[in-house]
């Protein structure tokens, strides 16, 4: 087990770099003038701020100054993650952490490397950083915490979850990838920190945990630190400053550590600074380097080996300011609260485990497999996760007559079920500290083959009971969910609902990205021709924020494999679910006119004795609750339904169509019907008087052979007196 770390040697750092794997290394000057042009307020802040530091930044920066005390720093590392690569290891925490703390102390190996001009600039801000060993609530810690959540795939403020207190830890988060700046990591300067406390620290890629001094350049901008060629965030356009005297005039560098960079002299060549004295009068003259300082931490060229003497006079005037709480870090009362200076405590594991991809039914098009027929040639795939010591050993327990009921692997446990529902898994994690549990019922469901009707079916939700084998997954355990409702619904009080109003505080975390399916019985569509449709109505609604946007989408999927692949075959999004406008307060829905017919075809590919469908969820960001109800397959589509007793309405299916269409509809009170076929300049392709009998549902199929090419064209159909007009895509 690794021991809590003190910087005390000198270790060489070893790393890959990957440098194309972002456009740029840094997003912070970005976030930096997204925040400004929302909160035009944060520019005169920040002026105070930089008015207030400039008067505490010594004269002359080519010394350290009489500041010889070091700090200490408390750190609490947050891996954001879907159990993928992003879900870094503890002992690699515990190294990079080590490697971030040595350019803090000037005691990583590289700063050998230097060119000649820097070496008698490089800088020792005696700032010692240190994995917390107690969390905000007093309990003991190794200063790594984990989220389990979808956040993690797309990596912005919103993805800070739970954030320890700014002003007694800094925060840095990992997740498998950033959003739209495109970049490995950002921070924000302690002005904008103190602007909004809650999304102070460093959020970064996991892949870069120790990649070329990406913590540590983060870090830098945490202690109000700009790029080497000021606050731009595109490097290499133009010559800039950085306020800070001993790293020269740059336009800094892609990345690459090659001569050219290195040795660049483009901005600095006869830079030079002359100091003045108490009374104003000129004391000193500085002839600083005519070479860039390229190989500064704050630069991008991968070589970064320096923070400069000026740079950590300027880390550490940040560091002692009370903006952004920063100096309440290194108090001795906040070191003692956050257990910064004591050894890192042998701690019991935390049990913990996922499930893989299936293996042996083909590859899935999900992160992992928690659907499977209990009878499937697939498999779950059970991992062992478990995480805060090191592991000596494990003890896992399944249900539903598991082939493997018992199993004491330390990776993955290969598994399948003879009996079907939800499976119960238990893991106990062993070590020298103590042994925890965790047990699941929620996880894995091994579904039943026997199929429970065809055509014909109906299910309408009327009690708890009708939801056996149709069970529910809230992957991400949040308030985003499929769920049983009692209390409204088509005909009767009850229905599912997919819960996607939100109610939290918007400051972490946000739907957009999360997932959450509805899996039904099995069905035997087996040899069933022609028309066939599933059925279902919903109810929904939007937010005013989203209701001009598309927003929350329902997707429907099939599969013929008991669950082991899937294939969408419709969806339904935006306004197009929100049927009932915008909601400002949760949406439910009232009469019987709120609801929507929705009519899915069939493909006759997917129609055999063991057909599934899977109602997948994916909520937006600012949506509104969505009922259905009333699922159902047929051979006609629902607006069937809704034609009954409405003379001369009709529907067409399918449409759009490539071999003809069906038109449905409603008899008047006479015993004939006619409808006509135009194109868009108006002229009559076709026309047909039919024979029907008053009051009847009545079906006809318009071939393709009616129209002379794809387009758009009008179905006009007329009867007993009443005359409506419908749009016919043929492809």
């Amino acid at each position: 087990m690794f021991n809590k770390f003190i910087i005390t040697a000198c270790i060489a750092s070893s790393v890959a770099i990957n440098v194309h794997a972002q456009g740029q290394p840094c997003a912070t000057d970005h976030h930096h003038d997204r925040l400004l042009q929302k909160y035009p307020l944060l520019a005169e802040y920040e002026r105070q701020f930089n008015e207030q530091l400039g008067a505490k930044l010594a004269a002359k920066t080519t010394a350290a100054g009489p500041d010889t005390a070091t700090y200490d720093i408390p750190l609490v590392v947050h891996v954001v993650h879907d159990y993928g690569v992003e879900y870094l290891s503890d002992n690699d925490i515990y190294d990079a952490a080590n490697e971030w703390a040595l350019a803090f102390v000037k005691k990583n190996a590289d700063t050998a490397n230097v060119i000649a001009p820097f070496v008698k600039y490089i800088g020792n801000a005696r700032m010692r950083l240190h994995l917390a060993t107690i969390d905000p609530k007093g309990n003991p810690t190794k200063g790594v915490v984990r989220h389990f959540s979808y956040l993690t795939y797309n990596g912005d403020d919103d993805s800070k979850l739970e954030p320890w207190p700014n002003n007694k830890y800094i925060n840095i988060w990992f997740t498998s990838s950033l959003g739209s700046s495109g970049a490995a990591a950002y921070a924000y300067y302690p002005s904008s920190a103190a602007f909004m406390p809650y999304y102070d620290g460093v959020i970064s890629l996991a892949s870069y945990l120790n990649t070329s001094k990406t913590i540590p350049h983060e870090l830098g901008h945490v202690l109000n630190l700009a790029h080497v060629w000021g606050n731009n965030n595109n490097a290499a356009v133009a010559c800039g400053n950085d306020g800070v005297d001993d790293t020269p005039p740059t336009k800094g560098h892609t990345p690459g550590c090659v001569p050219s960079a290195i040795f660049d002299t483009t901005c600095a060549t006869g830079y030079m600074k002359t100091y003045t004295s108490m009374s104003g009068l000129a004391d000193s003259v500085v002839d600083y380097p005519d070479t860039t300082n390229a190989q500064n931490i704050m630069d991008y060229t991968y070589c970064a080996h320096m923070f400069s003497k000026g740079q950590c006079v300027r880390m550490r005037t940040a560091l002692t300011s009370p903006v952004a709480g920063r100096s309440n870090l290194i108090t001795s009362a906040n070191l003692a609260e956050t257990g910064a200076m004591n050894p890192m405590p042998d701690l019991a594991p935390v049990a913990d485990f996922t499930l893989n991809k299936a293996i042996g039914a083909g590859l899935t098009t999900d992160v992992r497999t928690q659907f499977l027929t209990y009878t499937n040639e697939g498999s779950f795939v059970f991992r062992n996760t478990s995480w805060n010591d090191t592991i000596s050993s494990v003890y896992w327990t399944f249900s539903n007559g598991a082939s493997v009921p018992t199993s004491t692997s330390m990776t993955t446990v290969t598994n399948r079920f003879s009996e079907p529902g939800w499976v119960t898994v238990s893991l106990t994690a062993n070590s020298n500290a103590g042994t925890t549990t965790v047990t699941s019922n929620s996880l894995a469901y091994a579904a039943d083959t026997t199929p429970v009707g065809g055509v014909g079916y109906s299910q309408k939700f009327s009690n708890l009971a009708d939801m056996h084998n149709w069970p529910m997954f809230n992957y991400y355990n949040n308030q985003f969910k499929w769920e049983y409702y009692n209390g409204a619904g088509r005909g009767d009080n009850n229905c599912i609902r997919y819960r996607s109003f939100d109610t939290t505080d918007k400051i972490n975390g946000m739907a957009k990205g999360d997932r959450d399916d509805v899996f039904t019985p099995a069905f035997n569509l087996q040899g069933v021709s022609g028309n066939l449709f599933i059925n279902f109505y919903t109810s929904g609604a939007a937010t005013p924020a989203g209701s001009s946007a598309s927003r929350d989408s329902l997707q429907i999927d099939v599969s013929t494999s008991g669950g082991a692949r899937w294939t969408k075959i419709a969806g339904f999004r935006g306004t197009e679910l929100a049927n009932n406008g915008a909601r400002s307060s949760m949406f439910i829905h009232g009469t019987s006119s709120s609801w929507v017919a929705r009519s899915v075809s069939v493909p006759e590919i997917h129609r055999t004795g063991q057909t599934f469908f899977r109602l997948r969820y994916w909520p937006g960001n600012v949506g509104n609750n969505l009922y259905l109800d009333d699922f159902s397959i047929a051979a006609f589509p629902a607006e069937l339904e809704e034609l009954s007793g409405n003379a001369g309405q009709f529907v067409l299916f399918p449409n759009p169509s490539e071999n003809g269409t069906n038109l449905a509809f409603t008899a008047g009170n006479d015993a004939t019907a006619t409808y006509t076929i135009s194109d868009l300049a108006g002229k009559v392709l076709a026309s047909e008087v039919l024979s029907v009998s008053p009051g009847s549902t009545n079906q006809v199929f318009i071939s393709r052979s009616l129209v002379p090419s794809a387009g758009l064209y009008f179905v006009t159909l007329t009867t007993g007196g009443n005359s409506a007009t419908r749009k016919m895509v043929v492809q």
